[in-house]
């Protein structure tokens, strides 16, 4: 993540074509010193001997096996340093004090074989290591999961258009940040929720789902990495929302909430690019 004369030019080109900025680059106003340090698990956090690797953002603790790949962790330190850069004190506090952790399952790890997760393999009625890549934290388990595929953009992620880190750790600072510090901050979101659905937004998508994921889709429309699709009816998850611009003019009222707690950066904090090929507009 270094910088020299000789390669400014090679990474200007490459930001340029990926959309994607550096660690130290992730808001705008950081610098080399930023770049993250990955090291072995701080044996104060009494880890499952699992993990292996360890990086902090922001009191934001991220932990995974040996098997995951440095890059991994280099790409979420963009995404999770600017989902926590802004928040409001006490909200960021509200996670650090409950060691809010995020743990990435490498490439071939179910969800199961997360320690926090294990339990799940005994639930008979759904297989959770086909089901998920990625789970939210709450306050009785203040830790979210996501994958070393989603993360990374492989071609093989069946979450290709989308950034499940964000989305799931979205999850987390809603539960664990936000609620236990605004105790009516769950009513205002119901509140914005009902509006747009009584306005005719979000028809058949899963934000509409409760205001949960209301939330958590709206984060990743903030940070331009949500999928969309053509058709202003929604296809049962996704509809042309997936931009910040979008959710702006489409559901304004959410949009207001999420400009207190987010950066309007310009730059892309996912490997995932922004895509916007079916841009949404108003019908007279």
């Amino acid at each position: 993540m270094k910088r020299n004369h000789f390669i400014i030019p090679c990474l200007l080109t490459l930001i340029t074509v990926f959309g994607f900025l550096q660690p130290e680059q992730a808001t705008g106003t950081g610098s080399d010193k930023e770049t993250p340090s990955i090291t072995a698990p701080p044996t104060a956090l009494k880890l499952d001997p699992f993990y292996k690797k360890y990086m902090n953002v922001n009191g934001i603790h991220v932990v995974s096996s040996w098997r995951v790949p440095d890059s991994c962790f280099y790409a979420a330190y963009v995404s999770i340093k600017a989902l926590t850069d802004v928040l409001p004190k006490e909200v960021l506090e509200s996670l650090t004090n409950r060691n809010t952790r995020i743990g990435i399952m490498a490439r071939y790890e179910g969800t199961t074989d997360i320690p926090e997760h294990a339990f799940l393999v005994n639930d008979t009625t759904l297989n959770w290591d086909v089901r998920a890549r990625g789970l939210g934290g709450t306050i009785e388990m203040p830790f979210s999961t996501s994958a070393e595929e989603n993360i990374l953009a492989y071609q093989i992620d069946k979450y290709h258009a989308e950034d499940i880190l964000i989305h799931e750790f979205a999850h987390t600072i809603h539960n664990v940040g936000i609620s236990p510090v605004y105790p009516t901050f769950n009513k205002e979101l119901q509140a914005a929720l009902d509006e747009a659905v009584a306005k005719g937004r979000w028809k058949n998508v899963y934000a509409s789902t409760n205001i949960e994921e209301y939330w958590a889709e709206g984060v990743q429309n903030w940070f331009n990495v949500n999928a969309e699709v053509d058709n202003d009816e929604g296809d049962g998850k996704h509809n042309k929302i997936n931009t910040r611009e979008e959710l702006k003019r489409y559901d304004p009222g959410l949009y207001n909430i999420l400009a207190r707690f987010f950066p309007e950066v310009k730059e892309q904090v996912s490997r995932h690019k922004k895509v916007n090929l079916y841009n949404w507009q108003e019908k007279p």
